[in-house]
């Protein structure tokens, strides 16, 4: 069994991390409160806390006693979690469960209905966790979900994530600090409406949006998968990668575009504008920064090819990769040439070409990440991603339910 996690928004996170920055330094409390609340779901809730430690590294649970689990390293890959970390949370509309949580970071929280979620070990110890795109996953046919967050000496930084999928159990957080940061959860029906909007794209354009959709053995719609999830089994077969293709066009009539156009992108906060030009087949910014074309693969994940985010890389070059994996996602490269200011949300979406899935989400959605980088917004715009953080976090409340 293989353990993957993708971590996404680390721009997200830097942006937080620069918005307070401008506060007098002081550190994040060591812990803060952790309440869980079964909104309003009928049946049996249970939550999962799970992530890496922020003074080991190491993968800790939360159990149901307030304790903190630190799994052993078993003897073989694939080894069932020895301890039942399953959090049962009380019935629709009940008071929250509460429990004090320590700095982790990579976290999530799980919800999942009327069962059980199982996880497993590999040697290190790397925790399995549940795989919504994998069939064979032992989780794969059951109702769950998850939020994201890290929580570490500066802040706690949270965030509603579709990135990965949407499902039939919204999600909706509160982050109580020194001011209160609120993101509402998915409205009843949701998840069936982006369900159709996809599979009417796909009768517009002949892409396999509708392959998104997943239902369970009852018919319903379970969950709803993003394009690099079911692109993901594909990535040593590309001729058969489903998206293979959608891109292409659209990048070569960019890349004719700024051969002898500027291309101009603004890192904001005050780091200045960096001009690009292609030449070649390479698209070069000011200060020697440069990309090559991408493919479908490369913008939908946005952290492959040339939209790698590698650690090691300067900032400048991480700040112009996510305004350009943001443009090409909301397809506002053939019609703004300054990236990422001038535009609004309206602006998003309209070509032919664009993320389908983003489009869809964020039209049936308040407010929630759809892509790695939809956090990269133009200066005064709101923020449609759906993150909350601070840096001093008293109480941090996640509830299941609407």
């Amino acid at each position: 069994m293989i353990s993957r996690r993708v971590f996404l928004s680390g721009t997200a996170l830097a942006a937080a991390s620069g918005a307070l920055a401008s506060k007098a330094a002081q550190a994040a409390p060591a812990t803060c409160q952790l309440a869980l609340r079964n909104a309003s779901l009928p049946g049996t809730v249970r939550a999962y806390v799970t992530g890496h430690e922020q003074s080991t590294g190491n993968w800790i649970l939360l159990r149901a006693d307030g304790s903190v689990y630190r799994p052993g390293s078993p003897a073989a890959p694939g080894t069932p979690l020895p301890v039942d970390c399953a959090i049962p949370l009380g019935a629709a509309g009940s008071s929250p469960k509460v429990l004090t949580l320590p700095q982790m970071y990579g976290a999530r929280i799980y919800f999942v209905r009327d069962d059980t979620l199982a996880f497993f070990l590999n040697p290190g110890p790397a925790l399995v966790e549940p795989a919504f795109a994998t069939p064979a996953d032992p989780n794969y046919g059951k109702t769950w979900s998850f939020c994201e967050f890290t929580f570490n000496s500066s802040q706690l930084y949270a965030n509603i994530s579709y990135v990965d999928l949407v499902t039939a159990l919204p999600i909706g957080l509160t982050l109580e600090g020194d001011a209160t940061h609120s993101v509402a959860p998915l409205s009843d029906g949701a998840v069936d409406r982006i369900a159709s909007a996809l599979t009417a794209q796909t009768a517009k354009d002949g892409q396999p949006w509708d392959r998104l959709v997943v239902h369970g053995s009852d018919g319903k719609v379970l969950r709803v998968i993003s394009p690099q999830n079911l692109m993901a089994p594909y990535f040593d077969q590309p001729d058969r990668m489903p998206f293979r293709d959608l891109w292409t066009a659209y990048t070569d009539q960019v890349w004719q575009k700024y051969r002898g156009t500027d291309l101009r992108i603004d890192l904001q906060g005050g780091r200045g504008v960096f001009t690009g030009r292609v030449s070649g087949d390479t698209l070069t910014f000011t200060g020697g920064h440069s990309f090559a074309k991408p493919t479908s693969r490369d913008v939908f994940t946005c952290n492959h090819g040339p939209f790698a985010n590698n650690p090691g890389d300067p900032d400048d070059r991480k700040a112009l990769l996510a305004r350009l994996a943001a443009g090409f996602n909301r397809s506002l490269m053939l019609t703004h040439p300054d990236q990422p200011g001038g535009v609004t949300a309206a602006d998003y979406y309209q070509g032919q070409v664009t993320n389908h899935w983003a489009r869809v989400v964020h039209a049936n959605t308040p407010i929630g990440y759809a892509f790695p980088y939809d956090d990269v917004r133009p200066d005064g715009q709101p923020d449609v991603s759906g993150a909350a953080y601070d840096g001093n976090p008293r109480r941090f409340t996640v509830i299941v339910g609407t």
